[in-house]
Protein backbone atom coordinates (compact mmCIF):
# COMPACT_ATOMS: atom_id res chain seq x y z
CA UNK A 1 0.00 0.00 0.00
CA UNK A 2 0.91 3.63 -1.16
CA UNK A 3 0.33 6.44 1.03
CA UNK A 4 0.56 9.61 -1.21
CA UNK A 5 0.69 13.51 0.53
CA UNK A 6 -2.66 13.88 -1.91
CA UNK A 7 -4.56 11.10 -0.39
CA UNK A 8 -3.61 12.29 3.23
CA UNK A 9 -4.47 16.15 2.37
CA UNK A 10 -8.01 15.29 1.33
CA UNK A 11 -8.83 12.78 3.90
CA UNK A 12 -7.70 14.93 6.72
CA UNK A 13 -9.42 17.70 4.63
CA UNK A 14 -12.67 15.35 4.49
CA UNK A 15 -12.28 14.57 8.72
CA UNK A 16 -12.35 18.34 9.37
CA UNK A 17 -15.45 18.99 7.54
CA UNK A 18 -17.08 16.17 8.85
CA UNK A 19 -16.22 17.58 12.55
CA UNK A 20 -18.23 20.69 11.64
CA UNK A 21 -20.85 18.79 10.08
CA UNK A 22 -21.44 16.61 13.27
CA UNK A 23 -20.73 19.70 15.77
CA UNK A 24 -23.65 21.69 13.97
CA UNK A 25 -26.11 18.56 12.97
CA UNK A 26 -25.38 17.30 16.71
CA UNK A 27 -29.51 17.49 17.70
CA UNK A 28 -30.05 15.52 14.76
CA UNK A 29 -27.20 13.74 14.64
CA UNK A 30 -26.61 12.20 18.49
CA UNK A 31 -30.20 11.03 18.61
CA UNK A 32 -29.48 9.12 15.12
CA UNK A 33 -26.56 7.79 16.54
CA UNK A 34 -28.03 6.56 19.67
CA UNK A 35 -31.20 4.49 17.67
CA UNK A 36 -28.50 3.10 15.33
CA UNK A 37 -25.92 1.78 18.41
CA UNK A 38 -29.20 0.39 20.21
CA UNK A 39 -30.02 -1.19 16.84
CA UNK A 40 -26.57 -3.05 16.31
CA UNK A 41 -26.67 -4.04 20.11
CA UNK A 42 -30.07 -5.49 19.32
CA UNK A 43 -29.00 -7.53 16.14
CA UNK A 44 -25.71 -8.69 18.58
CA UNK A 45 -27.77 -9.71 21.27
CA UNK A 46 -30.16 -11.91 18.87
CA UNK A 47 -27.37 -13.45 17.09
CA UNK A 48 -26.02 -14.49 20.32
CA UNK A 49 -29.51 -15.67 21.62
CA UNK A 50 -29.93 -17.64 18.47
CA UNK A 51 -27.03 -19.77 18.49
CA UNK A 52 -28.00 -20.55 22.49
CA UNK A 53 -31.62 -21.43 21.56
CA UNK A 54 -30.91 -22.34 17.42
CA UNK A 55 -34.66 -23.78 17.45
CA UNK A 56 -36.60 -20.93 18.82
CA UNK A 57 -38.46 -18.29 16.01
CA UNK A 58 -36.05 -15.75 14.99
CA UNK A 59 -38.94 -13.03 15.08
CA UNK A 60 -39.90 -13.96 18.43
CA UNK A 61 -36.28 -13.39 20.02
CA UNK A 62 -35.98 -9.95 18.18
CA UNK A 63 -39.57 -8.57 19.54
CA UNK A 64 -38.76 -9.79 23.06
CA UNK A 65 -34.95 -8.49 22.49
CA UNK A 66 -36.11 -5.29 21.39
CA UNK A 67 -39.07 -5.02 23.81
CA UNK A 68 -36.47 -5.64 26.65
CA UNK A 69 -33.40 -3.33 25.31
CA UNK A 70 -35.78 -0.59 24.59
CA UNK A 71 -37.55 -1.01 28.35
CA UNK A 72 -33.95 -1.15 29.73
CA UNK A 73 -33.24 2.33 27.89
CA UNK A 74 -36.17 3.96 28.79
CA UNK A 75 -35.79 3.18 32.64
CA UNK A 76 -32.52 4.31 32.79
CA UNK A 77 -33.69 7.59 31.21
CA UNK A 78 -36.17 8.05 33.75
CA UNK A 79 -34.04 6.94 36.48
CA UNK A 80 -31.84 9.60 35.35
CA UNK A 81 -33.96 12.26 35.11
CA UNK A 82 -35.05 11.89 38.57
CA UNK A 83 -31.70 11.49 40.03
CA UNK A 84 -31.35 15.08 38.44
CA UNK A 85 -34.04 16.67 39.81
CA UNK A 86 -32.91 14.91 43.27
CA UNK A 87 -29.81 16.92 42.84
CA UNK A 88 -31.13 20.26 41.62
CA UNK A 89 -33.36 19.98 45.18
CA UNK A 90 -30.67 19.44 47.45
CA UNK A 91 -28.16 21.79 45.58
CA UNK A 92 -29.36 24.77 48.36
CA UNK A 93 -27.96 22.57 50.95
CA UNK A 94 -25.17 20.47 49.42
CA UNK A 95 -22.53 23.50 49.92
CA UNK A 96 -23.17 23.64 53.53
CA UNK A 97 -22.76 19.61 54.17
CA UNK A 98 -19.76 19.64 52.37
CA UNK A 99 -18.34 22.77 53.75
CA UNK A 100 -19.07 21.00 56.90
CA UNK A 101 -17.60 17.60 56.02
CA UNK A 102 -14.29 19.67 54.77
CA UNK A 103 -13.80 21.42 58.18
CA UNK A 104 -13.86 18.33 60.10
CA UNK A 105 -10.93 16.65 57.71
CA UNK A 106 -9.13 19.34 57.64
CA UNK A 107 -8.95 20.56 61.40
CA UNK A 108 -6.03 18.16 62.33
CA UNK A 109 -4.10 20.37 59.33
CA UNK A 110 -4.33 23.15 61.31
CA UNK A 111 -6.31 25.18 58.65
CA UNK A 112 -9.64 26.17 57.48
CA UNK A 113 -10.79 26.22 54.14
CA UNK A 114 -14.23 28.05 54.14
CA UNK A 115 -16.26 26.24 51.12
CA UNK A 116 -18.97 28.36 51.40
CA UNK A 117 -17.08 31.71 50.02
CA UNK A 118 -16.01 29.62 47.51
CA UNK A 119 -19.30 28.61 46.23
CA UNK A 120 -20.39 32.33 46.49
CA UNK A 121 -18.96 32.74 43.34
CA UNK A 122 -20.85 29.87 41.45
CA UNK A 123 -24.28 31.60 40.44
CA UNK A 124 -26.54 28.78 40.90
CA UNK A 125 -29.96 30.15 40.02
CA UNK A 126 -28.84 30.25 36.55
CA UNK A 127 -26.78 26.85 37.13
CA UNK A 128 -30.29 25.39 37.92
CA UNK A 129 -32.04 27.08 34.66
CA UNK A 130 -28.91 25.18 33.17
CA UNK A 131 -29.76 21.84 34.49
CA UNK A 132 -34.03 22.22 33.71
CA UNK A 133 -32.80 23.16 30.31
CA UNK A 134 -30.53 20.24 29.56
CA UNK A 135 -33.11 18.30 31.25
CA UNK A 136 -35.39 19.55 28.47
CA UNK A 137 -33.02 18.70 25.86
CA UNK A 138 -32.57 15.03 26.95
CA UNK A 139 -36.11 14.58 26.74
CA UNK A 140 -36.29 15.48 23.36
CA UNK A 141 -33.51 13.86 21.73
CA UNK A 142 -34.86 10.89 23.82
CA UNK A 143 -38.15 11.28 21.89
CA UNK A 144 -36.48 11.55 18.63
CA UNK A 145 -34.03 8.39 19.50
CA UNK A 146 -37.12 6.60 19.67
CA UNK A 147 -38.47 7.96 16.69
CA UNK A 148 -35.47 6.42 14.91
CA UNK A 149 -35.34 3.28 16.70
CA UNK A 150 -38.41 2.37 15.18
CA UNK A 151 -38.19 2.90 11.82
CA UNK A 152 -34.01 1.13 12.16
CA UNK A 153 -35.97 -1.78 13.67
CA UNK A 154 -38.71 -2.10 11.43
CA UNK A 155 -36.48 -1.33 7.76
CA UNK A 156 -34.93 -4.41 6.54
CA UNK A 157 -31.45 -5.39 7.00
CA UNK A 158 -27.92 -4.43 5.72
CA UNK A 159 -27.95 -8.34 3.75
CA UNK A 160 -31.44 -7.82 2.59
CA UNK A 161 -31.70 -3.85 1.32
CA UNK A 162 -32.41 -3.59 -1.87
CA UNK A 163 -31.10 -0.43 -2.03
CA UNK A 164 -28.03 -1.65 -2.05
CA UNK A 165 -27.78 -3.57 -5.37
CA UNK A 166 -29.58 -0.58 -7.10
CA UNK A 167 -27.11 2.08 -6.06
CA UNK A 168 -24.37 -0.63 -7.01
CA UNK A 169 -23.79 -1.11 -10.96
CA UNK A 170 -23.41 -4.68 -10.47
CA UNK A 171 -24.47 -7.58 -8.13
CA UNK A 172 -20.59 -8.05 -7.52
CA UNK A 173 -20.13 -5.06 -6.45
CA UNK A 174 -23.10 -4.94 -4.20
CA UNK A 175 -22.17 -8.16 -2.72
CA UNK A 176 -19.01 -6.38 -1.84
CA UNK A 177 -20.67 -3.63 -0.29
CA UNK A 178 -22.37 -5.70 1.89
CA UNK A 179 -19.60 -7.76 3.09
CA UNK A 180 -18.37 -4.66 3.87
CA UNK A 181 -21.25 -3.04 6.02
CA UNK A 182 -21.12 -6.98 7.60
CA UNK A 183 -18.00 -6.61 8.78
CA UNK A 184 -18.17 -2.95 10.17
CA UNK A 185 -21.88 -4.12 11.81
CA UNK A 186 -20.30 -7.28 13.51
CA UNK A 187 -17.27 -5.13 14.88
CA UNK A 188 -19.18 -2.92 16.69
CA UNK A 189 -21.31 -5.63 17.78
CA UNK A 190 -18.65 -7.18 19.21
CA UNK A 191 -17.61 -4.25 21.26
CA UNK A 192 -21.37 -3.26 22.38
CA UNK A 193 -22.03 -6.70 23.34
CA UNK A 194 -18.77 -7.23 25.30
CA UNK A 195 -19.11 -3.64 26.86
CA UNK A 196 -22.50 -3.50 28.07
CA UNK A 197 -21.94 -6.82 29.39
CA UNK A 198 -19.21 -5.87 31.85
CA UNK A 199 -21.03 -2.30 32.62
CA UNK A 200 -23.71 -4.04 33.91
CA UNK A 201 -21.75 -6.57 35.92
CA UNK A 202 -19.46 -2.94 37.32
CA UNK A 203 -22.78 -1.42 37.76
CA UNK A 204 -24.47 -4.13 39.98
CA UNK A 205 -21.22 -4.95 42.09
CA UNK A 206 -21.58 -1.24 42.67
CA UNK A 207 -25.30 -0.67 43.20
CA UNK A 208 -24.03 -3.42 46.21
CA UNK A 209 -21.79 -1.22 47.73
CA UNK A 210 -23.96 1.99 47.33
CA UNK A 211 -26.52 0.51 49.40
CA UNK A 212 -24.39 -1.37 51.72
CA UNK A 213 -23.50 2.49 52.51
CA UNK A 214 -26.57 3.63 52.65
CA UNK A 215 -26.42 6.32 49.59
CA UNK A 216 -29.52 7.94 48.93
CA UNK A 217 -30.99 7.24 45.26
CA UNK A 218 -28.87 4.16 44.75
CA UNK A 219 -30.30 3.33 41.31
CA UNK A 220 -29.29 6.77 40.17
CA UNK A 221 -25.87 6.47 40.81
CA UNK A 222 -25.62 2.64 39.60
CA UNK A 223 -26.75 3.95 36.42
CA UNK A 224 -23.98 6.73 36.40
CA UNK A 225 -21.81 4.18 36.63
CA UNK A 226 -23.10 2.20 33.83
CA UNK A 227 -22.81 4.88 31.80
CA UNK A 228 -19.65 6.68 32.76
CA UNK A 229 -18.18 2.83 32.36
CA UNK A 230 -18.44 3.37 28.42
CA UNK A 231 -15.89 6.50 28.96
CA UNK A 232 -12.10 5.30 28.91
CA UNK A 233 -9.89 6.22 32.22
CA UNK A 234 -11.86 9.45 32.42
CA UNK A 235 -15.26 7.48 33.19
CA UNK A 236 -14.13 5.12 35.56
CA UNK A 237 -12.68 7.72 38.02
CA UNK A 238 -15.38 9.89 37.68
CA UNK A 239 -17.63 7.11 38.99
CA UNK A 240 -15.74 6.49 41.43
CA UNK A 241 -15.09 9.90 43.24
CA UNK A 242 -18.80 11.55 42.82
CA UNK A 243 -20.70 8.88 45.06
CA UNK A 244 -17.76 8.35 47.61
CA UNK A 245 -18.18 12.33 48.03
CA UNK A 246 -21.80 12.23 47.95
CA UNK A 247 -21.61 9.08 50.63
CA UNK A 248 -19.30 11.18 52.47
CA UNK A 249 -21.97 13.82 52.79
CA UNK A 250 -24.71 11.93 53.72
CA UNK A 251 -22.87 9.67 56.10
CA UNK A 252 -20.73 12.47 57.34
CA UNK A 253 -17.85 10.04 58.15
CA UNK A 254 -14.53 9.69 56.27
CA UNK A 255 -13.99 5.54 56.24
CA UNK A 256 -17.89 5.17 54.42
CA UNK A 257 -16.63 7.25 51.45
CA UNK A 258 -13.43 6.08 51.46
CA UNK A 259 -14.51 2.41 51.06
CA UNK A 260 -16.89 2.91 48.36
CA UNK A 261 -14.18 4.90 46.18
CA UNK A 262 -11.66 1.97 47.10
CA UNK A 263 -14.24 -1.23 46.52
CA UNK A 264 -15.78 0.81 43.04
CA UNK A 265 -12.02 1.77 41.73
CA UNK A 266 -10.76 -1.43 42.69
CA UNK A 267 -14.16 -3.28 40.48
CA UNK A 268 -13.46 -1.18 37.72
CA UNK A 269 -9.34 -1.70 37.30
CA UNK A 270 -10.39 -5.41 37.39
CA UNK A 271 -13.08 -5.47 34.78
CA UNK A 272 -10.99 -2.65 32.30
CA UNK A 273 -7.67 -4.05 33.11
CA UNK A 274 -8.15 -7.81 33.51
CA UNK A 275 -11.43 -9.16 32.35
CA UNK A 276 -12.31 -6.75 29.34
CA UNK A 277 -9.30 -7.34 27.38
CA UNK A 278 -9.59 -11.15 27.13
CA UNK A 279 -13.61 -10.80 26.25
CA UNK A 280 -13.43 -8.12 23.76
CA UNK A 281 -9.69 -9.52 22.13
CA UNK A 282 -9.48 -7.25 19.31
CA UNK A 283 -12.75 -6.18 18.67
CA UNK A 284 -11.53 -2.08 19.59
CA UNK A 285 -8.00 -2.96 19.06
CA UNK A 286 -7.72 0.92 19.09
CA UNK A 287 -4.65 2.96 20.68
CA UNK A 288 -5.28 4.14 24.48
CA UNK A 289 -3.85 7.47 23.25
CA UNK A 290 -6.13 7.82 20.43
CA UNK A 291 -9.02 6.80 22.77
CA UNK A 292 -8.57 9.35 25.25
CA UNK A 293 -8.27 12.17 22.09
CA UNK A 294 -11.44 10.86 20.53
CA UNK A 295 -13.04 11.09 24.01
CA UNK A 296 -11.88 14.88 24.16
CA UNK A 297 -12.81 15.24 20.42
CA UNK A 298 -16.79 13.73 20.85
CA UNK A 299 -17.34 15.44 24.29
CA UNK A 300 -16.32 18.86 22.85
CA UNK A 301 -18.83 18.14 19.53
CA UNK A 302 -21.73 16.48 21.62
CA UNK A 303 -21.27 17.33 25.16
CA UNK A 304 -22.08 14.08 28.05
CA UNK A 305 -23.83 12.00 25.28
CA UNK A 306 -20.40 12.16 22.93
CA UNK A 307 -18.55 11.48 26.28
CA UNK A 308 -20.60 8.02 26.46
CA UNK A 309 -20.81 7.15 22.53
CA UNK A 310 -17.00 8.08 22.12
CA UNK A 311 -15.45 4.62 21.75
CA UNK A 312 -17.59 2.83 19.82
CA UNK A 313 -17.87 6.27 17.69
CA UNK A 314 -14.38 5.85 17.62
CA UNK A 315 -14.65 1.78 16.99
CA UNK A 316 -17.12 2.27 13.84
CA UNK A 317 -15.04 5.21 12.38
CA UNK A 318 -11.82 3.44 12.54
CA UNK A 319 -13.44 -0.54 11.00
CA UNK A 320 -14.70 2.32 8.54
CA UNK A 321 -11.84 3.58 7.32
CA UNK A 322 -10.10 0.54 7.46
CA UNK A 323 -11.93 -1.11 4.61
CA UNK A 324 -11.04 1.43 1.63
CA UNK A 325 -7.47 2.41 0.73
CA UNK A 326 -7.49 6.09 0.97
CA UNK A 327 -8.51 6.23 3.90
CA UNK A 328 -6.57 2.85 5.52
CA UNK A 329 -3.73 4.55 7.05
CA UNK A 330 -6.33 6.61 8.92
CA UNK A 331 -7.31 3.31 10.52
CA UNK A 332 -3.54 1.80 10.84
CA UNK A 333 -2.92 5.10 13.53
CA UNK A 334 -5.90 4.90 15.02
CA UNK A 335 -5.29 1.08 15.47
CA UNK A 336 -3.41 -0.45 18.64
CA UNK A 337 -1.33 -3.19 16.57
CA UNK A 338 -1.22 -1.40 13.61
CA UNK A 339 -3.91 -4.23 11.79
CA UNK A 340 -7.10 -2.46 12.67
CA UNK A 341 -9.49 -4.90 10.87
CA UNK A 342 -7.23 -8.48 11.88
CA UNK A 343 -10.18 -9.88 13.72
CA UNK A 344 -12.88 -10.76 11.09
CA UNK A 345 -16.88 -11.29 12.06
CA UNK A 346 -15.89 -14.86 13.73
CA UNK A 347 -14.86 -13.81 16.92
CA UNK A 348 -18.53 -11.87 17.70
CA UNK A 349 -18.65 -12.83 21.69
CA UNK A 350 -19.94 -16.31 21.91
CA UNK A 351 -19.30 -17.09 17.99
Amino acid sequence: MTTTPGSVAQTTTGVAAGLAILYFLRPVLVPFFLAVLLRILIAGIVSLVVRLLPRAPKWLILVATAVIVGFSAYSIFIVILQGMSDLVKQAPVLPAQLDSLIRSVSVGFGRKFDLASVLGLVDFPALEHSLAAGLGDAVSKAFLTLFFFVFMLLGPGTDADPKIIKATTNEARANSQRAVLSKITRRVQAYLVSQTAINLAIAAISAAVFRFAELPDTAFWSVTVFLLAFMPVVGPFVASVVPAVFAAIHSGSVAVPLGVFVIVLAVFQVAHNLIMPKVQAKSTNTDPLIGIFALGIWTLLWGVPGAILATPLTVLMMVIAAQFQSTRWLAILMSHDGVPDAVDAAQLPGG
